[in-house]
């Protein structure tokens, strides 16, 4: 029969993870405690470190580093049980910086000692130069900050076994008859692991790079600024930690591509939204968390294969990071991270960590993640690419461009939120901001950038479970109409997607976009610009019928015309109105562009599908319904004629060169002429309108051709139409339509 096993469980709240040294500190003490306790292992429950398997009790944890901290004063260096940072590869360092070039600290690394490699191997990679891990700084120093030099301050301080002094010290030789009095280093440790107030605080211990409470602290006291304190057990633990951080050299795939050094969950700083962030971020570490315990053997083997691929590169920047880890999960346990950037203080040469945001990892595999995945991946692919424009630096100042910025800080926000609409839509914003001054500078536009559209399936996300306003209805209704092979997109960005011969594109009605390019030259169909919305979308519904026309003369079907989000007819009344936000409508209409329009799930349409209230019909709208059948290609079905479609194709009666002359005349404010036009083409397919003794106007023209874009229902498109035909009595009585 098999003995159950129980493991001691130690909660040490003191060791929070929302501070970058207290996680190093808490690696290094699984460093330690594992060497007396094998089994030990650590995890995180509900924000507080358990140290799981190893000491029984906290006195016995207690009891065991305070002896370890008693062995660096032996005079046996053999002895001593702290790893030790002594940092003894700065004249190699300073030969190789000399030089430019790693030769010099490689062969350092080649002849050191085993304990040496330790802590070098987290500090530097020499491959054909010297890379740094900049969590150390150059090789172990940031400017001022010594980090061996306060390592050796913190460990010569806890070896020296102080006493309680004043009154305290009194009160316990009198009552221990003369014994000792208890150890000072045991109370100050107690306190730092339970998260208790300190009273044994040291200055200058360089730990400021990785504890914010270790920084100087300027308005603070008598003085203009007064050093910032902390416990030499946290600087000594979060030393014992970095072993675990060691790095190694990396080579993307290419010809010209370079060895990089690459240090566990160490990405590149996050680009700049403002001019003057530009080199103030120095670089980030995601520090995973895991709920179930680990061993030492088990956490070295995580941060041994500590890094995240994309596509089959290496992560290397915050937004790659964050979009392997939505996208391809974790194989280690791991269920969370914590994302700190180290951004410079008031001195360039120093850096302070700063924790920006936590992400979550849950095992859900609904459409909806996956589909986020899929986005993030998409925008990732945009701006890493070799042509997107980025912030360069040009010897000692920076050049900034401002696009990258933007759009990762908002696609961090989704990864790390995947349910926030708000933070959907701000990406969706920055990526529609930056195409436009990609399309809008000849420089940018050399770079050919190229970008995938986005799956339908994360649709949904953008309205948090909420039935879409009048401005995103409409904008829907619009966007989603535009055939497949000439989808809206190709208006309202410079882009192109055929194949290219010769420098020139080819389409026809089956060259389906899965890729959009902003190509060197601003093609024409791009008529997207500045100006009242009414008339920039009467603009893109003339230059649509002119590329239909043109398409129509490759000899290839005309795919069947579609209305998959119609709008309601109460929508268009406030847009004959004005009654809506039109700046919203515009930037609705910008983000639906960026989607791919070529299918769309039954889900999205389900999803989309809210509750239809009747609605007056007034001069406009009914005027909507005479014009709109001759535009958009689409079956018109009315009840009282026999034909299936009023415009079969037989008919001829609705052709692309009609239908641009019909805009035209609209444009111009010419309605009677627009309804003579639209009465003799409904003549030649066979359905006869009444005859009205008025003239037809419409208060904005630009806004009424506009509204021919905002499709709607096939049941109000009937009845609209039907308003206009002739009537006729039936023998038996009532009243039909010819």
């Amino acid at each position: 029969m098999t003995t159950e096993r129980r493991l001691s469980v130690l909660a040490l709240p003191g060791l929070s993870p929302d501070s970058l040294g207290n996680y190093l500190a808490s690696l290094g003490l699984l460093r330690v405690l594992s060497r007396k306790w094998p089994s030990t292992r650590i995890a995180w429950r509900d924000e507080v470190l358990q140290v799981v398997g190893g000491p029984s009790t906290l006195d016995e944890l207690l009891d065991e580093l305070v002896r370890i901290a008693g062995t660096q004063g032996d005079s046996d260096f053999n002895k001593r049980e702290w790893t030790q940072y002594d940092k003894a590869w700065s004249n190699a360092q300073k030969k190789s910086t000399k030089a430019k070039s790693g030769a010099p600290l490689a062969l350092w690394q080649a002849e050191a000692h085993e304990t040496q490699l330790q802590f070098f191997a987290a500090h530097a990679v020499p491959h054909v130069r010297v890379s740094f891990n900049p969590l150390l700084g150059s090789g172990g120093n940031a400017g001022r900050r010594d980090f061996a030099a306060g390592w050796k301050q913190a460990v010569d301080v806890l070896a020296a076994a102080p006493k309680p002094k004043g009154r305290g010290k009194k009160i316990s030789e009198a009552g221990a008859g003369g014994s000792e009095g208890p150890d000072e280093r045991r109370s100050a440790l107690q306190a730092f692991l339970l998260g208790r107030p300190i009273t044994w605080l040291l200055e200058k211990l360089a730990a400021g790079s990785w504890f914010s409470e270790a920084t100087k602290l300027y308005n603070s006291g008598q003085a203009p600024a007064r050093e910032g304190q902390i416990s030499p057990w946290a600087m000594v633990l979060a030393c014992e930690g970095l072993a675990l951080l060691a790095g190694g050299a990396s080579r993307r795939l290419g010809a010209r591509a370079r060895a990089v050094g690459a240090f566990p969950f160490m990405t590149q700083p996050v680009a700049p939204e403002a001019a003057g962030e530009a080199g103030r971020i120095l670089g980030e570490i995601w520090t995973p968390l895991w709920t179930r315990p680990m061993s030492l053997a088990e956490t070295n083997t995580l941060f041994s294969r500590g890094r995240a691929e994309l596509r089959g590169r290496s992560a290397l920047t915050p937004a790659a990071f964050a979009t392997a880890i939505r996208r391809r999960g974790v194989d280690a346990g791991v269920s969370e991270f914590r994302r700190f950037t180290l951004g410079r203080t008031t001195s360039a040469n120093t850096f302070e960590p700063h924790l920006e945001t936590c992400f979550s990892l849950d095992s859900g595999s609904d459409t909806r993640s996956a589909a986020g995945s899929r986005v993030l991946a998409r925008m990732t692919s945009l701006i890493e690419q070799r042509g997107f424009p980025r912030d360069r630096k040009a010897g000692q100042r920076w050049r900034f461009v401002g696009l990258r910025g933007p759009i990762e800080a908002a696609l961090l926000d989704v990864a790390a939120n995947p349910d926030r609409s708000e933070g959907a839509i701000a990406l969706l914003d920055a990526v529609a901001t930056a195409l436009d001054r990609i399309d809008r500078n000849r420089g940018f536009r050399e770079g050919r950038v190229r970008w995938e559209p986005l799956p339908l399936d994360w649709l949904p996300s953008l309205f948090a479970d909420e039935q879409p306003g009048v401005e995103a209805r409409l904008a829907l209704s619009l966007v989603s109409a535009f055939p497949a092979a000439l989808p809206f997109a190709a208006f309202r960005f410079g882009v192109e997607w055929g194949r290219e011969r010769n420098g020139k594109y080819e389409y026809d009605w089956t060259t389906k976009p899965t890729c959009f390019e902003h190509s060197k030259v601003a093609p024409a169909r791009w008529v997207w610009g500045p100006g009242e919305l009414a008339r920039v979308i009467g603009a893109v519904l003339s230059r649509k019928l002119f590329e239909e026309a043109r398409l129509d003369g490759t000899n290839t079907t005309r795919p069947q015309a579609r209305a998959p989000f119609a709008a309601r007819l109460a929508d268009l009344n406030q847009w004959f109105a004005g009654d809506l936000d039109e700046a919203l409508l515009a930037r609705w209409l910008s983000r639906f562009a960026l989607f791919d329009w070529s299918t769309i799930p039954q889900k999205v349409r389900a999803f989309m599908q809210g509750e239809v209230r009747p609605s007056r019909v007034d001069g406009e709208l009914a005027l909507l319904g005479l014009m709109q059948p001759l535009v958009d290609q689409r079956s018109l079905i009315v009840r009282s004629i026999p034909r299936k479609d009023v415009f079969a194709e037989e008919t001829g009666a609705r052709t692309t060169e009609a239908a641009h002359s019909l805009v035209t005349l609209i444009r111009s404010g010419n309605l009677d002429a627009a309804t003579r036009l639209a009465g003799s083409r409904y003549a030649m397919a066979g359905a006869r309108l009444a005859s009205f003794d008025a003239a037809f106007g419409t208060h904005d023209p630009d806004r009424f051709v506009a509204a021919l874009l905002f499709t709607i229902s096939d049941r109000d498109r009937a009845v609209l139409f039907e308003r206009w035909l002739r009537p006729r009595r039936r023998p038996p009585g009532g009243i039909i339509h010819a």
